[in-house]
């Protein structure tokens, strides 16, 4: 194992009331291409913007080659930016934007010139290097701002969306030469986008994230073959999620048929998610198949047909293959266990609780939330209602003060990369789930719940997979 680079520790970032990063951990190794991927409004880079010393974190340390950075200035980090809108100076030509840093160190003018055509050598710019900036295109100027940041050698090189404004041709060229560079130079690269192809074709680590917490680390192939939550399954490429029932190790059954998995350590009568892959499913003979049903839709791609199933339990089948096939044949369809990956349920808090008249929710003398008035319309003051939140959706606080209600931990246990994090608030228990492992048995912690996170029922209400859904969005 290499050494680790940068570590983040219990980072939380607040704009006013808006938490923006939350409880978040993450380390990276050096001479890695670490790709921080989900969608806008994540904190991906604020995260960027902490790291580079242009913002703080509100709480949490930044830990760069075995250093505390949280105060130290920009210019003093060996760490350099590439922004997604270039910040070249219009009046200097390539040369003297990408000499700019050199000539602030005051080098010899021999020395500047040797490093300035290295670097545009690199990024393939040494014809440019006495044009004008408002002569280059989009792509030209990425590279002039990349051989800006690399010829102060850094050792950790932040690129936030530097592909976004161009076009899809130029982006794909672009990406593995990206690559083919972070190689050769041996500078850690840490990524920030929202394309799941960028950040598939050029990253040694994915570190997929949705609103201020990551959701799965790991590599393309693994986070893409097997995700760990409904949102990655959605959010890095298309997948059909189906429930399913583990009935022993290497079983599960969907749609009234049994298949065989690679997977085993559910419990036995587990229910799971089952996430199969477009491309992974196979058109076959209806009388040969365990799942039949109807091709309802199609669509050409281009290099693929999209085609919708309707399998007779009424569940909607996205199928990518090929072939072309025609509309309203019933067929078969099949699946390899090789294909067939299994993530457990998301954890699930369950109260009973008692509407209150200003938008709360009350579920003894110590746990109160707070609701969205759209939510708590239907319900008269005093109406028993039943509380549902995802463990993932409990929010952790060092700082009681700033929590809606706070608890002891009475136990912890690891589950994935999560810890399940069990409270007591008196007497009644919530799970939170958190990558944070340092949390202790017998501490108290502060707790909170967004409100827009909460699902409200009548009491004789049951919770459906759609609601599950709704959870996780």
């Amino acid at each position: 194992m290499g050494k680790i680079l940068l570590e983040l520790k219990n980072i939380c970032k607040s704009f006013g009331d808006q938490e923006v990063l939350h409880d978040f951990n993450l380390y990276i190794m050096e001479n890695e291409f670490v790709t921080l991927l989900g969608p806008s409004g994540c904190g991906k880079s604020t995260l960027l913007r902490m790291i580079g010393g242009f913002d703080s974190p509100t709480s949490g340390d930044i830990i760069f080659d075995g250093q505390l950075i949280n105060s130290v200035e920009p210019n003093k980090r060996q760490i350099n930016t590439v922004f997604q809108r270039y910040a070249l100076f219009p009046h200097l030509n390539v040369y003297d934007n990408v000499a700019f840093g050199l000539k602030l160190k005051k080098l010899s003018k021999e020395e500047i010139d040797k490093e300035v055509l290295r670097a545009l050598k690199l990024v393939q710019m040494s014809d440019y290097a006495y044009r004008k900036i408002d002569t280059l295109s989009g792509g030209q100027m990425q590279r002039v701002a990349m051989a800006r940041a690399i010829v102060l050698k850094p050792r950790l090189l932040l690129l936030d969306e530097p592909l976004a404004a161009l076009d899809r041709k130029l982006r794909q060229d672009l990406q593995y030469e990206l690559k083919e560079m972070q190689r050769e130079l041996g500078i850690t690269f840490l990524y920030v986008t929202h394309d799941q192809e960028e950040a598939l074709t050029m990253s040694d680590t994915i570190v997929v994230m949705n609103e201020g917490r990551i959701l799965q680390i790991g590599s393309p192939v693994m986070i893409y073959n097997e995700p760990s939550t409904r949102f990655v399954a959605n959010f890095i490429g298309e997948s059909n999620i189906i429930d399913g029932v583990v009935p022993q190790d290497f079983k599960v059954r969907f749609e009234n048929a049994l298949f065989d998995t690679t997977y085993q350590g559910f419990s036995r009568g587990e229910e799971v998610d089952v996430v199969i892959r477009p491309e992974d499913l196979l058109i076959i003979p209806k009388d040969n198949a365990k799942i039949t049903g109807v091709i309802d839709s199609k669509v050409f791609k281009g290099d693929l047909f999209e085609i919708n199933v309707i399998v007779k339990s009424g569940k909607e089948y996205t199928i990518h293959t090929t072939k072309n096939y025609e509309l309203g044949l019933e067929v078969g369809l099949d699946i390899d266990k090789e294909n067939i990956t299994l993530m457990k349920k998301p954890g699930l808090n369950t109260f009973t609780g008692v509407i209150e008249d200003d938008y709360f929710v009350r579920v003894n003398d110590e746990m109160r939330f707070e609701c969205l008035e759209d939510d708590t319309e239907d319900f008269s003051e005093g109406s028993k209602v039943i509380v549902k939140v995802l463990t993932e959706n409990v929010l952790l606080e060092g700082d009681v003060d700033d929590a809606d209600f706070e608890g002891v931990i009475k136990n912890i246990k690891k589950r994935d990369m999560y810890y399940d994090v069990y409270i007591n608030v008196g007497g009644v228990v919530i799970v939170a789930s958190t990558s944070n492992p340092n949390h202790k048995v017998g501490q108290t912690v502060g707790i909170w719940v967004k409100p827009e996170k909460l699902v409200l029922l009548e009491e004789d209400n049951s919770l459906d997979t759609s609601t599950i859904e709704a959870l996780n969005d």
